[in-house]
């Protein structure tokens, strides 16, 4: 009985969070279609672009775009074709006075701004001071200023006046939204660390915003995954169940746009033999362990862990991509066998001993590659001790670099398998993937492709050629045939034969008399 209870308040909960969305979703759409951010519109009710909405702000009305929806703006002088839409009787029906972002000074409609001849703020509503009647403005029918009269004097021009009760809201032309900065497909991390999916879209009006974790919607109530303002996706303290595809849908009133990636959460594994890693965790390949060891800087190795070897030239892709904020990051100083001699990275013999860290002796950061690493060199001893060789040194090596070692299999990659074979020519790529020959497609190869098409009455056979159903002719089957075979050289044109010269009849079966030859008088 109580597991049925529980069950049952699972379901009632499951409910109310998708009843929730919902309503959260309607309430969003609500407000872009009112126009107003408070979800009001004022006036102006036979206009489905332009909107009167109420509200305060502070200096120039550049800084009222906050009473408008996302997808709508302040109106102003560039919205001469909208406003004119208004008419006079329209605009001093609307209670109380709103503002435009625009001068009317001189019967003109342009900017406003601080200046004599360009500080009559437009507005809309009787209650503004200034009504005129038959001049001409940024409306159709008369002029109506919300501030106006030297304004610029006193430096007040196209600012917010208590007698203004809010501004005219303009609809921002509708785009589909567009994901303009996608999540990596595939990104791999390890337990207890943060990863970020990034989503970040464009559109008009502004697109929400919403993640899923194998289909299902991750709810805003999980503290330890946000979404950000931004649109990206943040995870911390990475769990091994959050592994899985993760899905970023953006969406308006005009469409919706999707991305996915696929994360996967590992155990950190330590390449370290005490099991612990000084730095460089966010590597898989790569970590800096700590200790002394005995000897040529090769034989660190037995501060690594099985199965991983102290950093050599011949890791240079693993060292490549450590980066200058990774070494800036990582206390103390990490020795490697490598060494820089003629401007290439060789093994370690007698001087200058590759580093990473901090601390070491020699650090010159330059685009320009002149080490192991992508960026810069890093050299354990400084100029004057570079002579100190390819050993450990008391209070300046802070233990070793420890990569992991390349599998000793075949390098030879397996070949692609497809469990239908590829016809007509087609290769096997990849898993179950044909790559086809001119002139074919399918997941097999096995469709031939006629680049104009065979239209309705044909099919494809071959690349190029078409084969038509009974009663149609023509390269693409686009020509009716005749019921009955055109003589004496006669032609099918739209089912119907039109004969040569000499020759007529239904099916140009006649020869033609001609008709001087009839009336001719002989002589």
């Amino acid at each position: 009985m109580i597991k049925m209870y529980t069950d049952l308040w699972i379901i009632i909960s499951i409910i109310c969070v998708i009843l929730s969305a919902n309503v959260n979703s309607y309430n969003h759409i609500a407000v872009q279609d009112s126009g107003c951010a408070d979800g009001s519109r004022i006036g102006l009710y036979g206009h489905d672009n332009i909107v009167t909405c109420q509200g305060k702000w502070k200096g120039h009305i550049n800084n009222s775009s906050h009473l408008c929806a996302a997808g709508w703006k302040v109106c102003s002088y560039e919205d001469t074709d909208l406003l004119g839409t208004i008419s006079w009787e329209e605009a001093i029906s609307v209670e109380g006075c709103y503002s435009m972002n625009a001068a009317q000074d001189g019967g003109k409609c342009q900017k406003c701004a601080e200046d004599y001849g360009q500080d009559d703020m437009a507005g809309i509503g009787r209650g503004c001071p200034h009504q005129n009647f038959g001049q001409t403005s940024c409306i159709r029918g008369g002029r109506i200023d919300s501030s106006c009269c030297v304004d610029s004097h006193f430096q007040q021009a196209c600012h917010y006046k208590p007698n203004i009760h809010g501004v005219v809201c303009c609809k921002l032309p509708s785009r589909k939204p567009k994901i303009v900065v996608k999540p990596k497909s595939k990104i791999e991390v390890n337990t207890g660390l943060i990863f970020l999916l990034t989503c970040q879209a464009t559109g008009s009006p502004a697109p929400r915003v919403q993640w899923y974790k194998d289909g299902t919607q991750i709810p805003v109530t999980n503290n330890r995954i946000q979404t950000l303002p931004s649109g990206d996706l943040l995870v911390t303290l990475a769990k091994k169940s959050d592994t899985g595809l993760y899905s970023c849908e953006v969406i308006n009133t005009e469409g919706m746009d999707m991305a996915s990636s696929q994360v996967i959460v590992r155990e950190y594994s330590s390449g370290c033999k005490d099991g612990t890693t000084e730095g460089l965790d966010l590597h898989r390949d790569v970590h800096a362990c700590s200790g002394k060891w005995e000897g040529h800087v090769r034989k660190g190795k037995s501060l690594c862990k099985k199965g991983w070897k102290v950093c050599n030239p011949t890791d240079r892709e693993v060292l490549h991509g450590l980066t200058w904020l990774d070494m800036l990051d990582l206390q103390g100083c990490y020795a490697y066998n490598a060494a820089m001699r003629k401007g290439q990275c060789k093994k370690c013999r007698e001087r200058n001993m590759a580093g990473f860290g901090r601390n070491c002796g020699k650090l010159r950061y330059q685009r320009k590659r002149q080490s192991c690493l992508a960026t810069g060199r890093v050299d354990v001893f400084k100029k004057s001790e570079a002579s100190s060789g390819c050993f450990y040194k008391e209070g300046v090596t802070s233990g070793v670099l420890c990569c992991k070692r390349k599998s000793r299999k075949s390098k030879k990659k397996p070949s692609a398998v497809c469990s239908s074979k590829c016809l007509n020519g087609g290769k096997c790529m990849a898993h179950n993937y044909c790559q086809c020959p001119s002139g074919y497609k399918g997941a097999v190869c096995q469709i031939p492709i006629c680049r104009y098409g065979c239209g309705d009455f044909g099919e494809c056979i071959k690349p190029g050629v078409c084969q038509c159903k009974d009663g149609f002719t023509g390269k693409n089957c686009h020509r009716k045939v005749c019921k009955q075979t055109c003589l004496n050289g006669g032609r099918c044109v739209k089912h119907k034969c039109r004969c040569s010269s000499g020759f007529d009849g239904k099916h140009c079966q006649r020869k033609s008399t001609v008709l001087s030859k009839l009336n001719r008088t002989e002589r």
